[in-house]
Parts: C-alpha cells; structure tokens; sequence
C-alpha cells in the first residue's frame, strides 16, 4: 500500500469523531451510520486532498499520446480510476537518435531517405498535428458517456443537433425515493423519472434532523409540543440507453423517534424500493436518434487521420523539395567551381603571355574582370547552399539549436533521372487523385455526418410520447430488518405504469433545425464538387509541369552540349591566337550558364514530380511511408548485420 493510501486510512478514523464531536447524533440503525462513512471513505481515496485531484500512478505508458487510445477508460478493476486525471503523455522536444548517429564530426551525412525518416520523426508541425488524432479520440469517449461532440478540427458538425431534446444525453429526473403521477388516481402511480444516458450513476443520500413542534391539539399526536429524531438513506442507481430507455433503482430507508403516544410504533422504520422504467417511443427512440454523437465521432476519427495524413504529406514534400534543392546548389557549386578554374586559367595565361609582350594590358583586365565575376557565383552558389541547409535542418529537427546549425550538411544522393515510366497517363492519374486526395475523403465524411445530422432532426420533429412502468414495495415496523424484510416479501406492493405526451405547438424550433440540416447538405454537397474539381485541376497541371519540366531537361542539356562544343573550339582559336580574350571569356560565361541551366532543369523535374505525387495524394506510397509509422513518429531502420549481404546467394 502506497504511502497516499496509508495517509488516507489515517485520516478517516480522524473523520469519524468529528463527526461526534461536532454533535451529529447519528442515532438509529447502524446500516445509515455506514453509509455515510463508506460514502465519505470512497471520496477520501479517490482524491489526494480535500477539493484537489491528482492522476492515478501508471504503468510504463507509449511517450506519444497519438499511440495511447484515448476511447477507452474502463472502470474495473480500477474503480477510482474514473476520478483521476488520464494520463497523457510529457511534451518530447528532444530530437531523435537517428539525427545524432547521422552526424559524424561537422557533417551530417543525409540520404532521401534519412531527410524523410527524420521529419517523420522531428518535424514540429507533423508533432503538432499529431495530436489531432487523440483529441479526436476524446471526443468518441466523451460521445460514447451521452455528452455531444465538440468535433475536431476541420470537420463539419452542425449546429441543428444541440436543438433536440437529447442534446447532451437524456435529461434527468425523478426524485431519491421515486414520486408519484395521477395522484387523483386513488394511490398514485410510480414513476422515477427519466435517466442521462450513457454512463451510469449512483446517487448516495443521507440526512438527520431534529424537530420540536407546538401543537394546538392533543387529539392527533396526544402531546401539546411533539418532538422528532429523524434519520434517513437513499441509494439510487440510474442509467439510460442509446435506445431511449432509462432504468432507476432506488432503496430508501427512514429511522423517526418521537414523544408521540400516539404512534403505532416508536422508533418508526420505513422502507422503500423502487424499480422504473421509461421508454421514449417518438422523440428520442431508437439508436439511430440517440447515438448520432457517437457516430459523428467514430467518422471524425476517419477524419482527422486524413487530415493527419495530409499535413503529413505536406511536410514531406517540402523535405522532399528541399533535398532536391540541396542537391541543385551542389551541383551549381561545382559548375561555378569549374568555371572559377576557367577564368583563373585564362588569367594566368594572359599574364604569362603580357610578361613575353604577346598580350596587352586590356586582355589582361579583361580576364581578372570575368575571374571577379566567377568567384561571385561561386559565393552566390555556397550562400543558397547555406541558406537551404538551415532550410532542411529546421525541417528535421525537433530541437533546432546551435549544435545543430552548425554542422554542415552533406547530401548524399543525387538529382533523379527522366524516366519514361515516372508517371501514369492523365486518365490514371486522375482515378489515383479521386481514391488518394485527402480532401475528397475529408470532404465525403463530412456529408456523412451531415446525414446522421438530417436523421436526427427529422426524428425531433416528432412529439414526445413517453411510457413508462415502476414496481415501489414499500414496509413499516418497529425493527428495520423487518420493515426491510416486508419489502422484500412485497407485503405492501406498489404497481403502476403509464404514457406522458408532449405536442409542441407549431413546432417552429425542430422546423428550422431541420431546414438548417438539409440547407447544410446542399452546400457540403458543393463543396465536395469542388474538392473533385480542384484535384482534377491540380492533377492535370502536375502532369502538364512534369512534361514540360521533361522538354527543359531536354533541351538544357542540348544547349549545354552545344556550348561546351564552342568553348572547346574557341579555347583551341585562342591558343592558336584566332580568337580574342573577350571571345573565350564569352564562351566561359555561356558554357556556365549552359551546364548551371542544366542543374536547374534536373532540379525543376524532380520537384515536378514531388507536385504530382502531391496532386494524386501518392507521395507517401510512392516513397514507401507507413501512415501508422508517422502516428508513432518512429520509422523503423533496417538492422546493420555484419557479414550480411543485400545481394542474394546463388
């Protein structure tokens, strides 16, 4: 027993006298005396403190809240854990080991691969995103206990369901000890009420009160001045069904000691037990009425994974473009290092040739000029560089601190080569957008949940009719074991049943609601035509980006072929003495721009492809990413086992 359990026992005979010595003369059976004490024992172990609450002590639990399951509390057999916080777990800002074992020294060394397990696994707005999905998976527990919905964020909840009459669950009513309807009706017939539905409750009552009444008479209480101890109990429980049924069990005991001569029996115990039930038969009847918030709920769970999944394929393609621009800038560094070399080539020969007399002064500033100019796109080319690495470390770093934009990336793979299979004909390519574009699913659920909507309004349209039927034996005697006993024997049985109805005159409120909900359909019908229409749009651009991208690639590398062609024959007029400083020194700038155009060309496509893969929603398969492996922001890594071979054994 831990030590908050042991404080607890040593605080309850504590309660116990002072309940005595603040004078609560709990006089009578001992059952009532229990009852309070077990009462009050229950509250002091299901809090720490008085008035304050603290979370259940937990077992190892996952370190992401989104791979807890949030739809579930159970209560056995932990039974105090209903009154305890849940746990959830501690914000993780610390980035993950992969990120530590790919840094060797000043470098990290970054494959495709590795940018996007990284981001999977360290990107904030994929981190933030992630706890959508046990957000919405409160929302289903709060929905499954008869609360309403609070929806999550994106989805369509209408406000026409809070006008029904089962809002937040079904309304509560009847009294501790039952009551009675029809009084005119000789006895009365017993009916409890109605219960909230779903989560069932118990109800623990007890009370004493001493009174001293002056009386104007002998002849009915035989005293002038009557005076009573008065001491009762009452434990219900209630519940109420998705079908519109409530059930209430109630036992009620009462202990009275009075001056009194006239009485039959001093003390007086009475008893009383009652069991009713009520059932919705217009308004409110039926699963298809009253689980419309767990519905709703169980959709948005579809819901916010299509959202997780989406910004999830959001932020992988801009790892993804990223990594391609850092493979661009590479290469634009070695085209600008290259024509660096050109022009520090032509500049020294120049200078050699000034010292014979064979070139003048202007050659000479001619060369140095275009060398100036070389060693600013060599600059301009390691700033990008710079500027894209920062660009993709803040990607795929949950912690982006000093030691981490200090080292320097090394990408490790290269620009992707046209293939003629990289992607699928328009008319393929657009059935992969309807099945995978995120905002059609998203789109479809909401008119999903529009017509749990339009069921439950037109089920309120209804009156209300209600039946309902209690069984209430009652016992009275000196002895509370055998007034007890008396009701248990059903030597004073109560019966009765009935039916309560309600017309609402006009019924202009439900006619709106009802209205709301159809007039809602429509426009999410819209809306779902335009996500349909914005893919088809977004697809057909990709495919129309990805052909052109290809006719760029194509034709860079024949003006680049072209241009090396001139360069190399204007260097060969010019060491013959053809050609001018200003003629190589041109072919130089061309040739650069040539082979740079090229690097661009080859980046423009692959990013081409990143778009349609976007466009289509295919990106995640395409690039072999488990939506389950992004919910727990791990991605496994194949095992490094020496001697261990990819290639297969002949």
């Amino acid at each position: 027993m831990n030590q908050n359990v042991s404080a607890r026992w040593a605080e309850f005979p504590k309660l116990s006298r002072n309940l005595k010595e603040i004078g609560l003369k709990m006089e009578g059976n001992r059952l009532l005396k229990a009852l309070l004490l077990v009462s009050v024992a229950i509250l002091l172990f299901a809090t720490d403190e008085w008035g304050a609450q603290k979370p259940a002590e937990q077992p190892p639990q996952p370190s992401e809240a989104a791979v807890y399951d949030y739809t579930r509390r159970p209560a056995f057999p932990n039974f105090l854990s209903s009154y305890t916080s849940p746990y959830v777990p501690k914000t993780r800002l610390a980035n993950s080991d992969l990120l530590d074992q790919l840094i060797s020294g000043d470098k990290l060394n970054l494959s495709l691969a590795d940018a996007v397990a990284l981001a999977i696994e360290n990107n904030l707005d994929i981190g933030v995103a992630r706890y959508d999905l046990p957000i919405a998976q409160t929302d289903l527990l709060r929905a499954k206990a008869g609360g309403a919905a609070r929806g999550v964020a994106g989805a369509n909840i209408s406000q026409a369901l809070f006008g029904g009459a089962l809002g937040t669950g079904v309304s509560g009513g009847g009294g501790g000890g039952g009551s009675n309807a029809g009084g005119a009706l000789g006895g009365g017939i017993p009916n409890v009420g109605s219960a909230s539905c779903c989560d069932p409750e118990v109800r623990v009552q007890y009370g004493w009160g001493f009174t001293v009444t002056p009386l104007n008479y002998l002849g009915l209480a035989g005293v002038p001045v009557q005076s009573a101890h008065t001491n009762f109990g009452s434990t219900s429980y209630r519940q109420g069904f998705l079908t519109g049924t409530s059930l209430i069990v109630d036992v009620f005991g009462a202990r009275q000691t009075s001056n009194s001569p006239a009485q039959l029996f001093n003390p007086d115990l009475t008893s009383n037990a009652t069991i009713g039930i009520t059932q919705e038969l217009l308004n409110g009847f039926g699963r298809r009425a009253n689980a419309r918030f767990i519905r709703i709920a169980q959709n948005d769970q579809q819901f916010s994974r299509s959202v997780f999944r989406q910004r999830v394929t959001e932020n992988v393609s801009k790892v993804i473009s990223t990594y391609y621009s850092l493979l661009a800038d590479v290469e634009s560094i070695h085209v600008a290092t290259e024509a660096l070399g050109y022009a520090q080539k032509l500049l020294e020969d120049n200078q050699e040739e000034k010292k014979i007399g064979a070139a003048a002064q202007l050659d000479v500033a001619q060369a140095e000029l275009d060398l100036a100019n070389r060693q600013q796109d060599l600059l301009t080319a390691q700033n990008t560089f710079e500027q894209d690495s920062q660009t993709m470390k803040s990607l795929i770093s949950r912690s982006f601190n000093g030691q981490i934009a200090a080292v320097a990336i090394n990408p490790t793979d290269r620009l992707p080569n046209p293939s003629a299979n990289d992607i699928p004909s328009l008319t393929e390519a657009l059935k992969e957008g309807g099945t995978n574009r995120p905002e059609i699913e998203q789109a479809m659920v909401n008119l999903r949940n529009q017509e749990i909507t339009i069921h439950a309004t037109r089920n309120a349209l209804l009156p209300t009719l209600t039946a309902f039927a209690a069984y209430s034996p009652q016992g009275q005697e000196a002895a509370f074991g055998t007034a007890l006993g008396q009701v248990f024997r059903n030597n004073y049985p109560g019966y009765g049943y009935g039916v309560t109805m309600e017309i609402p005159i006009r019924n202009r409120q439900a006619q709106a609601d009802a209205a709301r909900a159809l007039l809602e359909q429509r426009q999410l019908e819209m809306k779902l035509q335009q996500a349909r229409n914005q893919m088809v749009w977004d697809v057909s651009k990709a495919v129309a980006l990805v052909h052109q991208a290809q006719g760029k690639l194509e034709a860079s590398n024949k003006v680049a072929d072209l241009a090396r062609q001139t360069y190399d024959m204007t260097h060969t007029k010019f060491t013959a003495g053809r050609a001018t400083v200003r003629e190589v020194i041109t072919a130089q700038t061309q040739l650069g721009t040539a082979e740079n155009d090229v690097v661009q060309a080859r980046a423009g496509y692959a990013r081409a492809l990143v778009d349609f893969e976007q466009a289509t929603g295919t990106l995640l398969t395409r690039h072999n990413i488990e939506i389950s492996n992004a919910v727990q922001g791990t991605v496994p890594r194949p095992k490094n086992i020496p001697g261990d071979s990819d290639t297969p054994k002949e």
